[in-house]
């Protein structure tokens, strides 16, 4: 794996061994990173994002590569929080830009306001054994914490037949067919309904 795009383009990035991770596509998350700048009007200074069930932390990763200010990573798994960590002293990015905790992502949405939110920007690509019923509470819970900016930007990854999700708050804008993975954008705030 490599970053595909920003300062860092180019370099070599690594994901956890095993098979518990799925780690996004060069090619998604070009698609992804594409599409976020294009919601976001060319300009990531300042934004904050939050890269739940992070894996090998490549999506926040491409994220700091095109300028946003810092990224809360988060995963379940100690090799893969060992591996975002890693990943991130390799590329020389300043300690300042990002946080990596080790939680169950539902779990630590109320520790989440100390770590970086409220965040502009959201991105979900958690196990496809977890539905969507469960990822639209982790959505709603994130808003109801306050861990959500106003108008926030929600990534949804998905298998191209799972559900959509259905959380209080969220609309969503645009919605991307990448081979057996969809990509969903949502836009929360309290004047986008579900």
């Amino acid at each position: 794996m490599r970053v595909v795009g920003g300062k860092w383009k180019g370099r070599p990035i690594s994901a956890p061994a095993g098979r518990d991770t799925r780690p996004t596509t060069d090619r998604t998350r070009e698609s992804i990173a594409s599409s976020v700048l294009s919601l976001f009007e060319l300009d990531l200074r300042g934004v904050s994002c939050l890269d739940a069930f992070a894996g090998s932390g490549s999506f926040g990763i491409e994220m700091l590569s095109r300028g946003i200010d810092r990224c809360t990573f988060v995963d379940s798994s100690t090799q893969a929080v060992r591996t975002i960590r890693q990943n991130l002293l390799s590329l020389g990015a300043a300690p300042s830009s990002y946080r990596v905790v080790r939680a169950e992502s539902p779990e630590a949405v109320f520790s989440l306001a100390g770590l970086g939110a409220p965040f502009d920007l959201i991105f979900l690509d958690p196990p496809y054994a977890m539905g969507a019923v469960e990822v639209s509470r982790f959505v709603e819970d994130l808003y109801a914490a306050g861990c959500a900016a106003a108008d926030a930007i929600v990534v949804y990854e998905r298998a191209t037949e799972a559900p959509l999700l259905n959380a209080a708050h969220a609309r969503l804008i645009r919605t991307k067919k990448l081979g057996g993975t969809a990509v969903d954008f949502y836009r929360i705030g309290e004047d986008h309904g579900a």
